[in-house]
């Protein structure tokens, strides 16, 4: 009986260690240059609104990049707990994530509108099948 116990204490930990959660902009670290693609949209210029799409922490798929996209442009690979920061136009844009290497997956994409005056935030998440998605995010 105290065998099974451990077994199952051990299991529930692996589980709960594979789990990624949420964070918020101040925790994200920005991501680095290196593996910025188009740096020229981390720019602020006039009239432009600024984007933070973040992905969450944790282990599960931790040794993959997630491919960041605006407008079906490619932005940055981001790891675990990084962050990109984006200067678009106002108005309507589609933010994108897909999975890269061992973990590629299906394109997820959510529609946004970006204004000067408030930042539009999103999160990326590995949902419960092993597939990058995003999402809006209040934090």
């Amino acid at each position: 009986m105290k065998m099974k116990r451990i077994f199952l204490t051990v299991v529930f930990l692996g589980i709960a260690g594979c789990a990624t959660k949420p964070i918020t902009n101040d925790q994200a670290k920005e991501v680095p240059a290196q593996r910025l693609v188009d740096p020229s949209l981390t720019t602020q210029r006039d009239k432009t609104g600024p984007v933070v799409i973040k992905r969450d922490d944790g282990l599960r798929g931790s040794i993959c990049t997630v491919r960041v996209f605006a407008d079906s442009k490619p932005v940055a690979d981001l790891k675990s707990a990084e962050k990109v920061t984006l200067y678009l136009a106002a108005g309507e844009h589609v933010f994108s994530a897909q999975g890269t290497g061992a973990c590629y997956g299906g394109l997820s994409g959510q529609a946004g509108k970006v204004s000067e005056e408030k930042t539009l935030t999103y999160r990326i998440g590995l949902g419960s099948v092993g597939d990058f998605a995003i999402y809006p995010e209040a934090f």
